[in-house]
């Protein structure tokens, strides 16, 4: 059985097919358990944090999958907290910009930087000169999310797979497009780093 077809398979066996709503709530209830419960027994030990509205910036642009996941654990955490938690999306510069705001904020817990790996760890590498420094400036708090990156064509396309598009793609110089946020972006650099290989 080729790959394609027993990942098919093994998918429809462990399919659980909700609704968009229903998606949504299962989210929530996720990042509630996973964010709002360690928060909230860090509180019960002493303190009066938080005392005022939280920020969370987002250095990508809005409904993109950090902006989705920033906004998910807002609400929760809002719900739990009592206090306001606003998402604050600072795209520009590959993350730069939002990142950099992050580093000059006090550092008083009420201003998080919610972002991809690769506008914290690969910009560096990238740029000659970033407004932060990623060992120096910041303290990890926790992975809030895994997203996988997923290579899809158009149905209409003539490749079915991998092997297929690499060889359309050396048939047709020069024809073949791709997707990504930006140059830098780990989407961009993806697409990169398949031409090297292939």
């Amino acid at each position: 059985m080729k790959f394609e077809e027993a990942a098919r398979t093994e998918m429809a066996r462990n399919a659980v097919f909700i609704s968009a709503n229903q998606r949504r709530s299962l989210l929530l209830a996720a990042v509630a358990a996973v964010v709002v419960a360690p928060l909230t027994q860090a509180l019960a030990q002493g303190g009066n944090w938080p005392a005022k509205p939280i920020t969370f910036v987002v250095p990508q642009a809005p409904g993109g999958a950090n902006d989705v996941i920033a906004r998910a654990v807002a609400q929760g955490l809002e719900n739990s907290l009592g206090q306001p938690v606003i998402v604050e999306n600072r795209a520009g510069a590959n993350g730069n910009l939002g990142t950099g705001q992050v580093a000059r904020s006090a550092a008083d817990g009420y201003t998080f930087l919610v972002t991809a790996q690769s506008a914290y760890t690969i910009n560096p590498a990238l740029y000659s000169r970033v407004p932060f420094d990623p060992i120096k400036d910041f303290t990890p708090v926790m992975q809030l999310a895994v997203a996988p990156y997923l290579l899809v064509v158009n149905p209409n396309f003539p490749a079915r797979n991998l092997d297929e598009l690499v060889a359309y793609a050396k048939a047709h110089p020069g024809k073949v497009e791709y997707a990504s946020a930006g140059n830098g972006t780990l989407n961009h650099l993806l697409g990169e780093m398949l031409k090297k290989q292939k």
